[in-house]
């Protein structure tokens, strides 16, 4: 598993192991890269897609059709196998990833967790030998991503795939036994055979979190309202009559899986979707801030600078100093969509949370970020909530959830709303345990 700072070079060097650089990518390439004793840059080596496959950390810049069954075929067809080979791969990868209700879905109207199930199963569908995974668990439920852990544990114990994964959260991978790399600035820094748990803490690698902050005192009028609020797509209901109060200076949680209306929530809220019955109330006027799940979708400047001064120029001194607090430095000038994932997300949180604002919409923050970078989110987030921000938090890190906010909303099966121990211990009874902080930060075996 390779692991290490956002931007230290796992993505790129995910890309040089594909071949991507620098035949697609252009780039001054020292060295060389031998799979199964064959090099990857020789320009008539015989190696292809059917020997190495690459699962992006961004599963929208992956999916290139418009239909499930489609995408997971592309692969296949384009090595021009048979047309019963190539139905036979498409339906054991959706079977194989649980995804094979979604085969006749369009591919834009999944949610984040499911477009990165698909692009998985595209992948599968090739039968690589070598399987490179950046992030693979990145916009998916625990459940889900604990379904994704099990399934590299079979590639690699039943199918003998050679794996790299990049991954921030490492715990789940250690019953695969695997060796750790860990990667700064470019460089390999530490590389171990056998890792255990008590190395991720040594090595300070995304373990428990205790963040103190003091109570909201939910007294007088709450600054949001749901009021029985019901709202779907395509006939298919995803929030049913729920109803919900916020004050001033809370953070709610929201969690649940994949697809269960956490993004169409912060929608209504921010007024982007109107609820088909029940009303969203704000009883004061407030500034609204949104991070969207994926960053790109609202990178607008070619220039981180540009980005930055969105809202009017900014100075020299003041720039370095947001670029300094962000882990931005040096990329003033930088094209944001060139910047990593985790990167170009602390750039969309940095450019909303300049504005200030008293509503504060992110969705799943923290994916692609180390723990130094996840501590200044932290940070950022109790500063708003000191100056009386309302936040909506969605994110899929539950130890995390838990112990930053004062509530928590879990969208499933049912709503449940509550104090973080009650919502836990009501999902465990009933058999939700992966959306507990036991499930995840526990004994992984």
């Amino acid at each position: 598993m390779v692991t290490g700072p956002s931007g230290s070079g796992k993505t790129t060097l995910f890309r040089v192991l594909a071949g991507f650089v620098p035949s697609m990518i252009r780039a001054k390439v020292k060295g060389d890269i031998l799979i199964d004793g064959v090099s990857i840059f020789l320009e008539d080596s015989p190696l292809s897609a059917a020997d190495v496959g690459l699962v992006q950390q961004d599963p929208d810049a992956q999916i290139c059709t418009l239909n499930v069954w489609e995408e997971v075929a592309f692969g296949p067809e384009n090595l021009c196998l048979a047309p019963e080979e190539v139905i036979a791969r498409v339906e054991e990868s959706l079977a194989f990833l649980g995804i094979s209700h979604l085969s006749d879905r369009e591919t834009i109207h999944l949610s984040g967790g499911e477009k990165q199930r698909v692009a998985i199963a595209s992948i599968l569908a090739l039968r690589p030998q070598v399987i490179l995974l950046d992030e693979p668990t990145a916009n998916l439920d625990p459940l889900a991503a604990r379904g994704v852990f099990d399934l590299l544990r079979r590639l690699k114990d039943e199918e003998g795939r050679t794996l790299i994964v990049a991954e921030h959260r490492l715990a789940p991978l250690l019953p695969l036994h695997p060796r750790l790399v860990l990667l700064e600035d470019g460089s390999v820094t530490k590389r171990q055979a056998a890792v255990q748990r008590a190395d991720l803490d040594r090595l300070g690698l995304r373990a428990g979190w205790e963040i103190p902050h003091a109570s909201v005192a939910r007294q007088g009028t709450p600054a949001l309202v749901l009021d029985n609020v019901s709202f779907g797509y395509d006939g298919a209901r995803l929030l049913d009559h729920l109803s919900l109060q916020v004050w001033p200076g809370e953070i709610l949680g929201v969690i649940g899986p994949n697809g269960s209306g956490k993004t169409t929530l912060l929608r209504l809220v921010a007024g982007l979707e109107r609820p088909s019955s029940g009303r969203v109330v704000q009883t004061k006027t407030m500034t609204p801030g949104y991070v969207f799940q994926q960053p790109h979708q609202q990178i607008f400047e070619r220039s981180v600078r540009l980005e930055l001064a969105l809202d009017g120029t900014m100075d020299c001194g003041k720039l370095a100093s947001v670029l300094s607090r962000a882990r931005l430095e040096g990329f003033e000038e930088a094209p944001p969509l060139s910047l990593s994932q985790g990167e170009q997300r602390r750039l969309t949180v940095t450019t909303t949370l300049s504005r200030a604002p008293d509503l504060l919409l992110l969705d799943e923050p923290f994916i692609g970020q180390d723990r130094r970078n996840v501590e200044w989110l932290v940070s950022q987030l109790l500063a708003s909530r000191e100056r009386g921000a309302v936040t909506l938090l969605v994110s899929h890190d539950v130890p995390l959830v838990g112990a930053l906010c004062d509530r928590l909303l879990y969208l499933g099966e049912e709503a449940l709303e509550g104090e973080a121990s009650a919502v836990f211990g009501r999902l465990e009874k009933s058999g939700r345990e992966a959306f507990t902080p036991g499930f995840w930060e526990g004994d992984p075996a």
